[in-house]
């Protein structure tokens, strides 16, 4: 209801104004229609762990934070809701091609390739070698340095070029059977031939045999013979 003035009359106790009595029941309904308007303020405060927007209360005013959008954020506000958005692209460049991803739900996608394996596991991304057939697959493999083999043998393999072999080999080289011809080696390395037996049968040929013979000097081509005895 609108307020309810007292009437003071136009003069001092001129009679024309409200008694004393009824200008306090003027005073009564007024004071019990402010009471009504008037509303319980409730004590603000933050809830939650997040960021809190209130600041202050200070004489019946409530105070809040601004929210302020930062880089790559927008603010939308209508009457009862503000909205919170990031309308940007993350965008990805790799050794060979590059892409970008946007929109609301964007989702990073880590693809493995060959020999290549990705897991994901909360916030971890593992990227892991695949070694099974990782040779097989390079066509034209090439060592940077020596390669230890770790005392484990080569097997299955087609011609093999070389500058230089150390250790001993097995197998067939050229047609040729390596074991066979160590074997036949070991056989040949350090004959022993015994003395040479001089078996004459006159007095020139024992001294054919022993004495040194002086052939001169061959200037020309010629043929001649020599009979040094048998070799028994």
């Amino acid at each position: 209801m609108p307020i309810d003035r007292i009437n003071v009359g136009t003069l001092a106790n001129d009679g024309t104004g409200d008694d004393l009595r009824q200008a306090f029941v003027k005073v009564n309904n007024n004071f019990d229609d402010l009471d009504a308007r008037v509303q319980n303020q409730a004590t603000a405060q933050n809830l939650g762990g997040g960021e809190g927007i209130f600041y202050s209360k200070e004489n019946g005013v409530i105070g809040l934070k601004s929210l302020v959008a930062g880089d790559n954020v927008t603010l939308t506000a209508d009457s009862n809701t503000i909205t919170i958005s990031n309308p940007g692209t993350i965008n990805l460049q790799g050794t060979s091609g590059n892409g970008a991803i946007a929109g609301a739900n964007r989702t990073l996608i880590v693809q493995g390739g060959q020999n290549i394996n990705t897991t994901a596991l909360s916030n971890t991304i593992t990227v892991s070698v695949d070694s099974n057939g990782l040779v097989q697959s390079d066509t034209s493999p090439q060592l940077g340095g020596n390669l230890d083999g770790g005392a484990f043998n080569a097997t299955n393999l087609g011609s093999v070029v070389a500058s230089l072999f150390q250790g001993p080999l097995t197998g067939t080289v050229d047609g040729i059977n390596i074991t066979t011809l160590y074997s036949q080696l070991a056989n040949v390395l350090g004959f022993d031939f015994g003395d040479i037996i001089i078996n004459t049968t006159s007095g020139l040929n024992y001294l054919v045999a022993t004495v040194n013979l002086n052939f001169g000097t061959i200037t020309a081509p010629g043929s001649f013979t020599s009979d040094f005895g048998s070799i028994v």
